[in-house]
């Protein structure tokens, strides 16, 4: 599987990513397209698409911290889902790091959300205890909502969870 990262909104496979991205997450739960710009432009962002003989894969967004790496994003392309795309993604950018993982799922209601759950556990996540609400992409979003922190390879502290937090909030949602 080839990795591919993209710096701007004008790389050459951006639109293939943006719309996978568009088409994977409820509007409440991603950036404009101005947003994302501002996001290529901090040295702690980096969007990388997933290739493998000529097929797009996939797309992971994620934020690099002193402490930890926050997966934002992570979208497989639905003709390629249940074969274990989306397992070799998350598996690989693990190996690659030796920083705590943390990225948020919506909590529990279905059995939709039920395997995502499981998906990120069967990879070693650990759920942790935190009541975490969403901060806002856009302002006329009506109000945040709960999302349950995993983290991987350890619950994380309380102390590491109020860093998160704050980042989450001052420079991954800056706008």
């Amino acid at each position: 599987m080839n990795r591919i990262r993209l710096t701007s909104i004008q790389d050459p496979m951006f639109h293939t990513a943006w719309k996978l991205y568009q088409d994977s997450f409820p509007r409440n739960e991603r950036r404009s397209l101005s947003h994302q710009q501002t996001a290529f432009q901090s040295v702690r962002y980096h969007m990388e698409i997933f290739t493998e003989q000529d097929k797009f894969i996939g797309l992971i967004g994620y934020w690099t911290f002193n402490e930890y790496v926050y997966i934002e994003h992570l979208a497989v392309n639905p003709a390629l889902r249940s074969e274990g795309y989306g397992s070799r993604i998350v598996s690989e950018f693990l190996s690659a790091t030796n920083k705590t993982v943390i990225l948020e799922i919506e909590q529990v209601t279905d059995e939709t959300t039920a395997r995502r759950l499981h998906f990120y556990e069967r990879l070693g996540f650990q759920i942790n205890p935190y009541d975490h609400i969403q901060p806002l992409y856009h302002e006329d979003d009506p109000v945040g909502f709960h999302l349950t922190i995993l983290s991987y390879p350890d619950p994380i502290t309380p102390e590491l969870y109020a860093q998160f937090d704050q980042e989450l909030r001052t420079t991954v949602l800056k706008k």
